[in-house]
Protein backbone atom coordinates (compact mmCIF):
# COMPACT_ATOMS: atom_id res chain seq x y z
CA UNK A 1 0.00 0.00 0.00
CA UNK A 2 2.81 2.38 0.91
CA UNK A 3 4.55 1.74 -2.42
CA UNK A 4 1.27 2.26 -4.30
CA UNK A 5 0.72 5.65 -2.65
CA UNK A 6 4.34 6.65 -3.23
CA UNK A 7 4.02 5.77 -6.93
CA UNK A 8 0.78 7.76 -7.24
CA UNK A 9 2.43 10.84 -5.73
CA UNK A 10 5.46 10.31 -7.97
CA UNK A 11 3.30 10.06 -11.10
CA UNK A 12 1.46 13.25 -10.14
CA UNK A 13 4.77 15.09 -9.61
CA UNK A 14 6.18 13.84 -12.90
CA UNK A 15 3.07 14.99 -14.75
CA UNK A 16 3.29 18.39 -13.08
CA UNK A 17 6.94 18.74 -14.07
CA UNK A 18 6.13 17.63 -17.62
CA UNK A 19 3.64 20.50 -17.84
CA UNK A 20 6.25 22.94 -16.54
CA UNK A 21 8.68 21.52 -19.12
CA UNK A 22 6.09 21.96 -21.87
CA UNK A 23 5.73 25.62 -20.89
CA UNK A 24 9.48 26.23 -20.65
CA UNK A 25 10.66 24.30 -23.68
CA UNK A 26 7.77 24.54 -26.12
CA UNK A 27 5.90 27.73 -25.24
CA UNK A 28 8.73 29.99 -24.02
CA UNK A 29 11.43 28.42 -26.20
CA UNK A 30 11.54 26.32 -29.37
CA UNK A 31 12.72 22.74 -28.83
CA UNK A 32 13.59 20.36 -31.65
CA UNK A 33 13.70 16.64 -30.82
CA UNK A 34 15.69 14.37 -33.13
CA UNK A 35 16.02 10.58 -32.99
CA UNK A 36 13.26 9.73 -30.52
CA UNK A 37 12.72 6.48 -32.42
CA UNK A 38 16.16 5.35 -31.16
CA UNK A 39 14.87 5.06 -27.58
CA UNK A 40 13.82 1.44 -26.87
CA UNK A 41 10.61 0.94 -24.89
CA UNK A 42 12.18 -1.25 -22.21
CA UNK A 43 13.95 -1.20 -18.87
CA UNK A 44 17.67 -1.65 -18.27
CA UNK A 45 18.53 1.51 -20.24
CA UNK A 46 21.37 3.83 -19.30
CA UNK A 47 20.82 7.28 -20.83
CA UNK A 48 24.01 9.35 -21.01
CA UNK A 49 23.77 13.07 -21.79
CA UNK A 50 26.01 16.09 -21.80
CA UNK A 51 25.13 18.73 -19.20
CA UNK A 52 24.48 22.45 -19.74
CA UNK A 53 21.97 23.65 -17.13
CA UNK A 54 20.23 22.85 -13.84
CA UNK A 55 17.02 21.95 -15.70
CA UNK A 56 18.49 19.53 -18.26
CA UNK A 57 16.75 16.54 -16.66
CA UNK A 58 13.40 18.36 -16.99
CA UNK A 59 14.13 18.94 -20.68
CA UNK A 60 14.94 15.25 -21.24
CA UNK A 61 11.82 14.15 -19.34
CA UNK A 62 9.65 16.49 -21.43
CA UNK A 63 11.28 15.51 -24.74
CA UNK A 64 11.41 11.73 -24.30
CA UNK A 65 8.16 10.95 -22.50
CA UNK A 66 4.63 12.31 -22.86
CA UNK A 67 1.89 12.26 -20.16
CA UNK A 68 0.39 9.01 -21.49
CA UNK A 69 3.77 7.30 -21.19
CA UNK A 70 4.27 8.61 -17.65
CA UNK A 71 0.98 6.93 -16.74
CA UNK A 72 1.43 3.71 -18.71
CA UNK A 73 5.22 3.21 -18.57
CA UNK A 74 6.08 4.56 -15.12
CA UNK A 75 8.84 1.99 -14.55
CA UNK A 76 10.54 3.11 -17.77
CA UNK A 77 10.68 6.77 -16.70
CA UNK A 78 14.38 7.06 -15.81
CA UNK A 79 15.81 7.76 -12.42
CA UNK A 80 18.11 10.77 -12.39
CA UNK A 81 21.19 11.54 -10.29
CA UNK A 82 21.52 15.15 -9.10
CA UNK A 83 24.40 16.77 -7.21
CA UNK A 84 24.14 16.27 -3.46
CA UNK A 85 25.37 19.77 -2.68
CA UNK A 86 22.87 21.45 -5.02
CA UNK A 87 19.66 19.52 -4.34
CA UNK A 88 19.96 17.50 -1.12
CA UNK A 89 22.42 18.95 1.41
CA UNK A 90 20.53 20.87 4.14
CA UNK A 91 17.45 21.00 1.88
CA UNK A 92 14.88 18.68 3.50
CA UNK A 93 11.90 19.87 1.45
CA UNK A 94 13.80 19.74 -1.84
CA UNK A 95 15.18 16.31 -0.92
CA UNK A 96 11.62 14.95 -0.53
CA UNK A 97 10.60 16.67 -3.74
CA UNK A 98 13.46 15.01 -5.62
CA UNK A 99 12.58 11.58 -4.25
CA UNK A 100 9.12 11.72 -5.81
CA UNK A 101 10.67 12.91 -9.07
CA UNK A 102 12.78 9.73 -9.21
CA UNK A 103 15.97 11.60 -8.34
CA UNK A 104 18.79 10.31 -6.16
CA UNK A 105 21.86 12.19 -4.88
CA UNK A 106 25.15 12.05 -6.78
CA UNK A 107 28.06 12.37 -4.38
CA UNK A 108 30.76 14.28 -6.20
CA UNK A 109 34.25 14.65 -4.75
CA UNK A 110 33.13 13.25 -1.37
CA UNK A 111 35.39 10.22 -1.26
CA UNK A 112 35.58 6.70 -2.64
CA UNK A 113 33.07 5.19 -0.21
CA UNK A 114 30.21 7.46 -1.32
CA UNK A 115 31.24 7.13 -4.97
CA UNK A 116 31.02 3.34 -4.67
CA UNK A 117 27.64 3.72 -2.96
CA UNK A 118 26.44 5.59 -6.05
CA UNK A 119 27.65 2.78 -8.30
CA UNK A 120 25.72 0.22 -6.24
CA UNK A 121 22.58 2.38 -6.39
CA UNK A 122 22.91 2.75 -10.16
CA UNK A 123 23.29 -1.02 -10.50
CA UNK A 124 20.14 -1.68 -8.47
CA UNK A 125 18.13 0.80 -10.56
CA UNK A 126 19.24 -0.80 -13.83
CA UNK A 127 18.04 -4.23 -12.68
CA UNK A 128 14.41 -3.11 -12.90
CA UNK A 129 14.31 0.40 -14.38
CA UNK A 130 16.16 3.05 -16.38
CA UNK A 131 18.78 5.61 -15.37
CA UNK A 132 19.76 9.04 -16.69
CA UNK A 133 23.29 10.30 -15.96
CA UNK A 134 25.09 13.43 -17.08
CA UNK A 135 28.34 11.74 -17.96
CA UNK A 136 30.60 14.79 -17.58
CA UNK A 137 29.78 14.93 -13.86
CA UNK A 138 29.18 18.70 -13.93
CA UNK A 139 27.69 21.41 -16.12
CA UNK A 140 29.79 22.75 -18.99
CA UNK A 141 31.25 26.18 -18.29
CA UNK A 142 31.78 27.11 -21.95
CA UNK A 143 29.29 25.03 -23.97
CA UNK A 144 31.89 22.41 -24.93
CA UNK A 145 31.30 18.73 -24.12
CA UNK A 146 33.78 17.47 -21.55
CA UNK A 147 35.20 13.98 -20.94
CA UNK A 148 33.14 11.15 -19.49
CA UNK A 149 33.63 10.72 -15.73
CA UNK A 150 34.69 7.36 -14.33
CA UNK A 151 31.37 6.64 -12.57
CA UNK A 152 29.30 6.11 -15.73
CA UNK A 153 32.16 4.12 -17.28
CA UNK A 154 32.29 1.82 -14.24
CA UNK A 155 28.57 1.04 -14.35
CA UNK A 156 28.85 0.25 -18.09
CA UNK A 157 31.78 -2.09 -17.47
CA UNK A 158 30.01 -3.78 -14.57
CA UNK A 159 26.46 -4.20 -15.92
CA UNK A 160 26.84 -3.66 -19.70
CA UNK A 161 23.40 -1.99 -20.05
CA UNK A 162 21.87 -0.79 -23.28
CA UNK A 163 23.44 2.67 -23.37
CA UNK A 164 21.75 5.54 -25.22
CA UNK A 165 23.67 8.74 -26.10
CA UNK A 166 21.86 12.07 -25.78
CA UNK A 167 23.13 15.46 -26.93
CA UNK A 168 21.69 18.74 -25.65
CA UNK A 169 22.32 22.04 -27.42
CA UNK A 170 21.15 25.52 -26.48
CA UNK A 171 20.32 25.03 -22.80
CA UNK A 172 23.35 27.09 -21.78
CA UNK A 173 21.57 30.06 -23.36
CA UNK A 174 18.26 29.29 -21.62
CA UNK A 175 19.71 28.91 -18.12
CA UNK A 176 23.37 29.97 -18.00
CA UNK A 177 25.68 28.95 -15.16
CA UNK A 178 25.49 32.52 -13.88
CA UNK A 179 21.73 32.14 -13.23
CA UNK A 180 22.39 29.73 -10.36
CA UNK A 181 19.09 28.69 -8.73
CA UNK A 182 17.29 31.87 -9.78
CA UNK A 183 14.50 30.25 -11.77
CA UNK A 184 13.09 33.62 -12.82
CA UNK A 185 16.32 34.12 -14.79
CA UNK A 186 15.41 31.28 -17.16
CA UNK A 187 15.29 32.89 -20.60
CA UNK A 188 12.78 32.59 -23.44
CA UNK A 189 12.96 32.88 -27.19
CA UNK A 190 15.88 30.47 -27.55
CA UNK A 191 16.39 27.43 -29.79
CA UNK A 192 17.03 24.11 -28.05
CA UNK A 193 17.94 20.84 -29.72
CA UNK A 194 17.95 17.40 -28.13
CA UNK A 195 19.31 14.48 -30.13
CA UNK A 196 18.89 10.81 -29.20
CA UNK A 197 21.34 8.36 -30.74
CA UNK A 198 21.25 4.63 -31.35
CA UNK A 199 22.60 2.34 -28.60
CA UNK A 200 26.36 2.62 -28.21
CA UNK A 201 28.62 -0.23 -29.28
CA UNK A 202 31.64 -0.81 -27.06
CA UNK A 203 34.60 -2.59 -28.69
CA UNK A 204 36.39 -2.74 -25.35
CA UNK A 205 35.26 -2.61 -21.72
CA UNK A 206 38.34 -0.93 -20.30
CA UNK A 207 37.34 2.25 -18.49
CA UNK A 208 39.35 4.57 -20.74
CA UNK A 209 37.93 3.00 -23.90
CA UNK A 210 34.40 3.27 -22.54
CA UNK A 211 34.94 6.92 -21.65
CA UNK A 212 36.21 7.66 -25.15
CA UNK A 213 33.29 5.82 -26.79
CA UNK A 214 30.76 7.74 -24.70
CA UNK A 215 32.36 11.09 -25.51
CA UNK A 216 32.64 10.45 -29.26
CA UNK A 217 29.11 8.96 -29.47
CA UNK A 218 27.56 12.09 -27.98
CA UNK A 219 29.78 14.56 -29.82
CA UNK A 220 29.00 12.93 -33.17
CA UNK A 221 25.23 13.21 -32.83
Amino acid sequence: MKKFVKNLISIFMLLLFWLIGWWLFRVRNKTTIIGLENLPKQTGLLLLSNHQSLVDSMLIGYALFDPHEILSRYRQIPWNAAAWENFFHKKVFLRTFCYFLKTIPAYRQLGAELANQNIREYDEILKHGNLLLFFEGTRSRNGDIGPCAYGPAKIIAMRQPTTIPIKIEGMDKVMPISAGFKWHHIKGGKKITIKVGKPMEFQSLTLDDIRQTVLSSVKNL
